[in-house]
C-alpha cells in the first residue's frame, strides 16, 4: 500500500468522523428540543439542559477525535507491520535460494516458518495494544462526562428521608 493512498484512507476516515460527529450534534440539538418543549423547560432549567447537552456533544467530539488519531495510529502500525513482513519475505526467499541440499531446504524453511509465526504474533500484540489503548482513552473522555452528569443530577435531586 503506498503512502499516498494511506494518507488519503486516513482522510476519509477523519471525514467520515468529523461528518458523524455534525449528524451527532445536530441530532442532540434538536432533541434537546423537542424534549424543552414537551417538558416545558424554560428560563434556567432549560439553560442547564442547553449546558449538559453541550457537554455531552463535546465529550463525544472528543471521543471521535481520539478515534481518529487512534485510527492514524492503528494504520501507521499496520503499515510498518506489513513492510516489516515483506522485508521478511524477501529475506526468506534468499535463504531458500542459497540452500544446497534438501536438509538446509527443510531446515531455512522451518525457520521461516517459526520466525513468520512469531513476527504475526508480535505483530497482533503490537496491533490491540494500540487499538485497547485508544479505546480506554475515548471511554474515559465519555465516562468522564458521564460521571459529571451523574453528580450533578445527584446534587440537583432532592433526597427522600425514610
Amino acid at each position: 500500500m503506498s503512502e499516498n493512498s494511506n494518507k488519503e484512507q486516513i482522510e476519509t476516515v477523519q471525514d467520515s468522523f468529523r461528518s458523524g460527529a455534525s449528524t451527532i450534534a445536530g441530532t442532540f440539538e434538536k432533541a434537546t428540543d423537542q424534549f424543552r418543549q414537551l417538558v416545558g423547560f424554560a428560563g434556567p432549567q432549560a439553560e442547564e439542559l442547553a449546558r449538559k447537552s453541550a457537554q455531552n456533544i463535546e465529550a463525544v467530539a472528543q471521543a471521535n477525535t481520539i478515534l481518529v488519531k487512534g485510527a492514524q495510529e492503528i494504520s501507521r502500525e499496520w503499515v510498518q507491520v506489513t513492510q516489516e513482513g515483506m522485508a521478511k519475505n524477501l529475506d526468506a526467499i534468499s535463504r531458500l535460494t542459497s540452500c544446497r541440499s534438501l536438509q538446509d531446504f527443510v531446515t531455512v524453511q522451518s525457520d521461516i516458518m517459526r520466525d513468520r509465526l512469531g513476527h504475526t504474533v508480535e505483530s497482533s500484540r503490537r496491533l490491540a495494544e494500540v487499538s485497547v489503548r485508544v479505546a480506554d482513552e475515548a471511554a474515559r473522555v465519555v465516562q468522564a462526562q458521564a460521571g459529571r452528569n451523574a453528580a450533578a443530577l445527584d446534587k440537583n435531586v432532592p433526597r427522600r428521608v425514610a
